[in-house]
């Protein structure tokens, strides 16, 4: 590669020497950029990985098309939506949502934002870096949420007993709460329905006559 350069550049090897190291060194830097967003999507593949598939927004494989170039300007958003709502279904379900917990959405959304500073001539550099800081956080972030759901070590104590209309006082989900309702509403009415019936059947032997009752 030296050598190409450097008849490129009319047989000077020094030019086509620092052409080669620049030309290395953007390859190594946007494979090592390619290589920490793999890392980072696999956090938040294995944290959907880890919902419950009913409580899952998105399927974990689908965090992949952020490897799209273009696609993912958009996605990326999308992206950070669903791995949040799935997030704070799974926690619910669980019993582990407190109040105001927002499982990093805000933050993703804000990290996403951010990406588009470069464009913004002076101070781009600053916002662009103040992403790739809001980045690091929120993968932390994820990375936490992830690995509480593998240990199940997290109980929280000030859980959203007002706004949380999926939990009954015993924190339990309220679909569970309904089914169990929907249950007794039906043994109920079977006991009466059987009941009714055993009136019925006394009635009926009540209006025999005497010596049909024999």
């Amino acid at each position: 590669m030296l050598a190409i350069l450097a008849q490129a550049n009319g047989g000077d090897g020094a030019d086509g020497a620092f052409l080669a190291i620049l030309l290395m060194g953007v390859c190594g830097f946007y494979i090592a950029l390619l290589l920490i967003g793999i890392f980072f999507l696999l956090t938040l593949h294995k944290a959907l990985a880890k919902c419950h598939p009913r409580n899952r927004t998105m399927e974990p494989g689908m965090v992949w098309l952020n490897l799209i170039p273009l696609f993912n300007l958009v996605w990326q958003f999308i992206t950070v939506v669903k791995v949040a709502e799935s997030l704070e279904y799974e926690y619910r379900d669980r019993g582990w949502h407190r109040r105001g917990e927002d499982y990093g959405k805000g933050l993703g959304i804000t990290t996403c934002a951010l990406g588009f500073g470069g464009i913004i001539p002076y101070c781009g550099i600053l916002i662009v870096l103040a992403g790739l800081v809001c980045s690091i956080v929120y993968w932390v972030k994820i990375a936490g949420y992830s690995r509480d759901l593998s240990t199940g070590s997290t109980r929280y104590d000030d859980y959203d007993d007002d706004e949380d209309d999926h939990y009954d006082d015993d924190r339990r989900p309220r679909r569970r709460r309904r089914e169990r309702d929907d249950d007794e509403r039906d043994d109920k009415r079977n006991e009466r329905k059987d009941r009714d019936e055993r009136d019925d059947e006394g009635d009926k032997r009540d209006e025999r006559k005497p010596w049909e009752r024999r």
